[in-house]
């Protein structure tokens, strides 16, 4: 009875580890993303609000809206993505605020995503 009961705690730990070294994460996403800025307010009694700026390689969709999905959001509060292409614009150039970027970078922006507290994304190619 000991031994079976070892084979399955056996078992069940290897899927663990398993699903745990085979989930999807930023890092296995391709298009080489970069960070170019982070903002976040620092009210820790109200809503929380990050936004993000990255840079890709190529206009890969599906691998933006993921990577997207993955960063963290909090209940009731917001996550907003900007992404840009690599060659596109400099971390000089993009000014980064509570409020979103600046006008000369929204220009060169390719794609915006907004997640919300519940989890919802919404995620615009080309948004300017």
């Amino acid at each position: 009875m000991k031994k079976i009961i070892l084979m399955i705690s056996v078992i069940v730990i290897g899927l663990i580890f398993y699903s745990l070294f085979e989930s999807e994460n930023i890092n296995s996403l391709g298009g080489n993303f970069k960070e170019l800025a982070f903002e976040r307010n620092e009210n820790n009694t109200g809503p929380i609000q990050r936004i993000y700026a990255y840079s890709i390689e190529d206009t890969l969709w599906s691998e933006m809206q993921k990577h997207a999905d993955l960063l963290p959001h909090t209940k009731y509060g917001t996550t907003e993505v900007y992404y840009f292409l690599d060659n596109k614009i400099s971390e000089l150039q993009l000014k980064l605020s509570l409020k979103g970027i600046n006008q000369e970078a929204k220009s060169k922006c390719i794609a915006h995503a907004i997640k919300n507290g519940q989890s919802r994304l919404m995620f615009k190619k080309n948004p300017f």
